[in-house]
């Protein structure tokens, strides 16, 4: 056996014009590549965007008009955006608080031992797996007052008729946050599985032995592990929730009315059918703005709420 096949392989490095690359100048190539692709594709048009929204734009005379931060004002006025901020918060509230229990609560069914459980699991993925314009098309029929599902179960019962309208002004918001839930909360409940499965099984038998119910090792066991997963599974949630347009509108289009018109809605319209595109620009920040005070919210307040032990060994 030879010498040299004796001796220590040398781990490959990279190669650039010729010359042998270090490990650093090869990590600072990659995130640099990085950064100038994320600049291309998210920085350019968010400059852009930002720039609209310090001009006022004509889009029959093709003509641009500084404002600075004038057009910031004229959103903050109009009670047409006001009122689809607070619409926005009653959705996302309703949106986040049925996505949180759904999750939680298929997570835990899924974490059980059952026949088929891998397939059940793929089954419950499903709904996250659909687009959500077929999501807003499943809920369409089965909201249907002439022959919809719901219709055709309650009718028996008394309890609807054909003249019974799902998607009035009064529920229609409801509704579309129950479609969005379906939809999302699969998502959340595979993060919370995952959690799950991490939480030694040890921990539940001692707790067995000294006599703790179910809801007990819930409580102290099962929660306090998944503290952190619940703020990735707020969060994301939280987000999707705000930034929710195709739901909306291929289901109600914002109606019946103003209804269902949610901020991103609005901004739609702003831009695609009054072509107001500064407008639509600083409204769009408003909603960036919004999603980042929600987001920070859900972390100071997971962070308060660490324990004494938590907050010592920081």
């Amino acid at each position: 056996m030879s010498a040299a096949s004796l001796s220590p392989a040398r781990p490959a490095l990279a190669r650039q014009g010729g010359k042998e690359m270090s490990d650093l100048g090869f990590a600072m190539t990659v995130i640099v590549a990085v950064y100038a692709l994320n600049t291309l594709i998210i920085g350019v048009p968010l400059g852009y965007s930002f720039w609209l929204s310090l001009h006022d734009t004509n889009a029959i005379l093709r003509t641009e008009e500084f404002v600075g931060a004038e057009l910031y004002g004229e959103v903050l006025g109009d009670p047409a955006v006001i009122d689809a901020i607070w619409r926005s918060l009653g959705f996302v509230a309703m949106c986040v608080a049925g996505s949180f229990a759904a999750a939680l609560g298929i997570a835990l069914v899924l974490n059980e031992e059952m026949p088929l459980r891998g397939l059940v699991r793929g089954l419950a993925l499903l709904p996250w797996a659909m687009s959500q314009v077929v999501t807003a098309t499943v809920f369409s029929f089965l909201l249907n007052p002439s022959f919809g599902a719901l219709t055709g179960l309650l009718a028996p019962l008394g309890l609807a008729s054909a003249a019974t309208v799902w998607l009035s002004s009064d529920w229609a918001l409801f509704w579309v946050a129950l479609a969005f839930v379906w939809h999302i909360a699969p998502l959340g409940s595979f993060f919370y599985l995952a959690a799950l499965q991490t939480i030694p099984r040890d921990l539940y038998r001692a707790a067995r032995v000294d006599g703790a119910g179910p809801l007990s090792r819930f409580r102290h066991i099962t929660l306090p592990h998944l503290k952190h997963t619940t703020l990735i599974v707020l969060v994301v949630m939280t987000v999707e929730a705000v930034r929710q347009f195709d739901l909306l509108f291929s289901l109600t289009r914002g109606g019946p009315g103003t209804s269902t018109q949610i901020l991103p809605l609005l901004i739609f319209r702003y831009n695609f059918e009054f072509s107001k595109y500064g407008l639509a620009s600083a409204a769009a920040f408003l909603l960036t703005v919004l999603s980042l005070l929600l987001a920070t919210a859900y972390f100071m307040l997971i962070r308060k709420k660490r324990t004494p032990g938590e907050a010592h060994a920081k």
